[in-house]
């Protein structure tokens, strides 16, 4: 009886086992190293499922936007756009639910090390910069002109 039990309790685990399903790929990859900010996050499953959550966090532990929504129609596949991420590691979280209303979590990571656009900004950021010492450099010379205005009163007038 005790055999007759456990293989019944084997079948079941087994059976739930293959009906629940997890992460099959990630955009970024999980410990992706990148050179700019992703435009987009997308995640795959094995199976249709419904995305309950997903977070997006820097190592600081702030939360990034994005247009998540828990979804009602199944799908194995969600990706959503990401606004400019700043050189950080990410963590991505999310949780699942299966038609059986089972639900799993996991999560992944990945690093941002460097922007162009960022590297684009601070470039600008540096011509302004030069620029404004340009402006503050006139302005000096236009207030030294101003201390040494031209004595007329020492003059021949002839």
């Amino acid at each position: 009886m005790k055999k007759y039990i456990a293989i019944v309790f084997a079948a079941i685990t087994s059976m739930s086992v293959f009906a629940h399903t997890g992460l099959t790929s990630s955009m970024p990859a999980d410990n992706a190293m990148l050179m700019k900010s992703p435009e987009m996050i997308k995640v795959t499953f094995g199976n249709p499922v419904r995305l309950v959550s997903l977070s997006i966090a820097n190592i600081e532990g702030e939360p990034i936007e994005t247009a998540f929504k828990p979804t009602i129609e199944a799908s194995d596949t969600f990706s959503y756009n990401l606004p400019m991420l700043m050189p950080s590691t990410y963590k991505v979280s999310w949780t699942i639910m299966g038609d059986d209303g089972h639900k799993m979590k996991g999560n992944f990571s990945f690093m941002v090390h460097a922007m162009d656009k960022m590297q684009d900004m601070k470039d600008m950021k540096d011509m302004k910069d030069m620029k404004d010492m340009k402006d503050m450099k006139d302005m000096k010379d236009m207030k030294d002109m101003n201390d040494k205005k031209m004595d007329h009163s020492g003059q021949n007038n002839h």
